[in-house]
């Protein structure tokens, strides 16, 4: 271990042998070279300050003699040692102390030019700059003086320019968490969001613990098969009724009078229409047939004059603020003025106004139609609302006026998983009207290609399926006007197919339609004033239709 003993560094270690490793064999080696260099410099300056006390007492005896003050021997004793001239010089100034000084006038103008040395000596100013010039620049001082009395402490000095920015310390290290404060004030309520899309049937639970057997039942009357049937045949013609009598003859040279009609014969059967759906045979569902109709139009439809030859427009009737949505009027009654309203693809409810200015300056009436809608491919048509009830395969009636409500299932067609038969508008079915009634476009499960399907109104039923030979992919909307089923382009910027819903054919057309910017989420085609009814990226619009037949 280390003991300091008589100034010196001593090592003792176990059994007296060295046990210090090298590195702090070097450390010791250091402070020792550094206490030498310490010890040799501390000698230096004894000897200096040894030498300036000479030369301070041989100063102060010179300053005396200058000044013409007596300069006393050297007591007996006394050498010219330092320390004894400094005691000789003290001994001196406390014996001038005691006598009387000069007068106050004379004294008053020697302080001007005399300065108080550490000894307590009266020194020119003069004579002190010239022992500091013949010094070399070093100036002699003696010992420090007793400490003078506090001064009163001066007015503070303004305040300097700030300095310049140090270097930016390191981050410290991260702080415990404050306090939990105060619960904030609570915003306003949001806005109520749009309706969401039902979602898909639940998963079909487990078996439940059969009960025990019922007691079995009376065979019911079995009932008829329902099998669908295409348009019904029509029945051949009515039995020739039988001939009448014969009248007696006439008189010779002229004819006999016509003998009395024989009863008609049977008519024929009525035509006879089964819905696929429902089951139910329908017998005559209007005045005329549909084989009549269908007759009647064959020739009148099927012309290539009733083929859109322009759209003339678009003319702009309000903004709305939701990008989806339907507008419509009624398609059958001629002196209704009011709109009806369907905002966003999905939701419950309608909203009426009264005309075109209710419609503008957004007063409305909202009707709640029982099922949730999907799409914006909805229908008004002779005082009822049609849609597709969503997540299902099912189409509805809503009667505006007595809110009741018809559903029709619609078998094979695509209505979930998101596959849209309108993907631009989130519509799987296309509810449209013309000058020949009510029509349902949905696209089949089977192949994807477009399935136009004739309703009949009072029944709420189909009466015919037509395949148009085109796949849903390629298109964008759809509308039907004059019996022909128009489509655009995935973009909607024009019509690029048309089919002959009589004649069951496709029809060459392109007719320019509208910029492919935006969403087009509508198009309608009104037959009381033929007109198409838009929704285009929430701008409510309308397009002239131009026919052939109208040059």
């Amino acid at each position: 271990m280390l003991k300091l003993g008589s100034g010196t560094w001593r090592w003792r270690g176990a059994g007296g042998a060295p046990a210090l490793s090298n590195g702090l064999w070097a450390l010791l080696f250091g402070v020792s070279v550094l206490t030498a260099l310490n010890s040799a410099g501390l000698i230096l300056l004894l000897l200096q300050h040894a030498q300036l006390s000479e030369r301070l007492a041989q100063t102060d005896v010179r300053l005396r003699e200058l000044l013409g003050e007596p300069v006393a021997p050297l007591p007996a004793g006394v050498t010219s040692d330092p320390e004894q001239l400094i005691a000789h010089s003290q001994y001196s100034r406390d014996k001038r102390s005691q006598d009387d000084g000069p007068p106050a006038g004379t004294q008053r103008g020697e302080q001007q030019e005399m300065m108080m040395m550490m000894t307590y000596s009266m020194v020119p100013v003069r004579i002190l700059v010239e022992l500091c010039n013949s010094t070399k620049g070093i100036c002699l001082t003696g010992p420090p003086g007793l400490p003078g009395h506090n001064g009163t402490d001066g007015l503070p000095g303004l305040k300097g320019d700030p300095g310049v920015q140090g270097r930016r310390g390191k981050r410290g290290e991260k702080g415990d968490l404050g306090d939990k404060g105060d619960v904030g004030v609570p915003g306003l309520p949001g806005e109520k969001g749009d309706v969401g899309v039902p979602g898909l049937p639940g998963v079909k639970g487990d078996l439940g613990v059969p009960g025990p057997p019922g007691v079995k039942g009376e065979v019911g009357v079995p009932g008829p098969p329902g099998v669908k049937g295409d348009l019904g045949v029509p029945g051949p013609p009515g039995e020739k009724g039988h001939v009448g009598v014969p009248g007696p003859p006439g008189p010779p040279g002229t004819d006999g009078p016509l003998g009395i009609p024989g009863p008609p014969g049977p008519s024929a059967p009525p035509r006879v229409a089964r819905s696929k759906n429902q089951g139910v045979v329908l017998a005559n569902p209007n005045d005329d047939t549909l084989a009549e109709r269908m007759a009647k139009t064959d020739t009148i439809l099927t012309k290539t004059e009733n083929i859109i030859k322009a759209l003339l427009g678009p003319t702009n009737v309000t903004k709305m603020e939701s990008t989806f949505g339907t507008w419509m009027q009624d398609t059958a009654m001629e002196n209704d003025p009011r709109i009806w309203v369907v905002e966003h693809f999905s939701g419950r409810t309608v909203k009426e106004y009264k005309n075109m200015e209710s419609f503008q300056n957004g007063s409305a009436n909202s009707i709640d139609v029982k099922k949730f809608f999907q799409g914006c491919g909805h229908a008004v048509h002779n005082g009822s609302f049609y849609y597709h009830i969503a997540g299902t395969f099912k189409v509805a009636k809503f009667n505006l006026q007595t809110q009741q409500l018809h559903t029709l299932a619609i078998e094979k067609a695509l209505y979930h998983n998101l596959i849209y038969f309108l993907h631009n508008s989130k519509t799987y079915f296309k509810l449209a009207v013309d000058e020949h009634g009510l029509w349902l476009i949905f696209a089949s499960s089977v192949d994807e290609n477009i399935i136009v399907a004739q309703l009949e109104e009072t029944t709420f039923s189909i009466t015919t399926y037509i395949n148009a030979s085109y796949p849903r992919t390629k298109a964008g909307n759809a509308f039907i006007a004059r019996g022909v089923l128009y489509i655009t382009d995935a973009k909607d910027a024009k019509i690029t197919y048309a089919f002959d819903l009589f004649k069951r054919e496709p029809l060459s057309v392109s007719v320019e339609f509208r910029a492919p910017t935006g969403i087009l989420t509508m198009v309608s085609y009104s037959p009381k004033n033929q007109t198409l009814y838009v929704w285009d990226n929430g701008y409510v619009q309308t397009y002239d239709v131009v026919f052939l037949s109208d040059d």
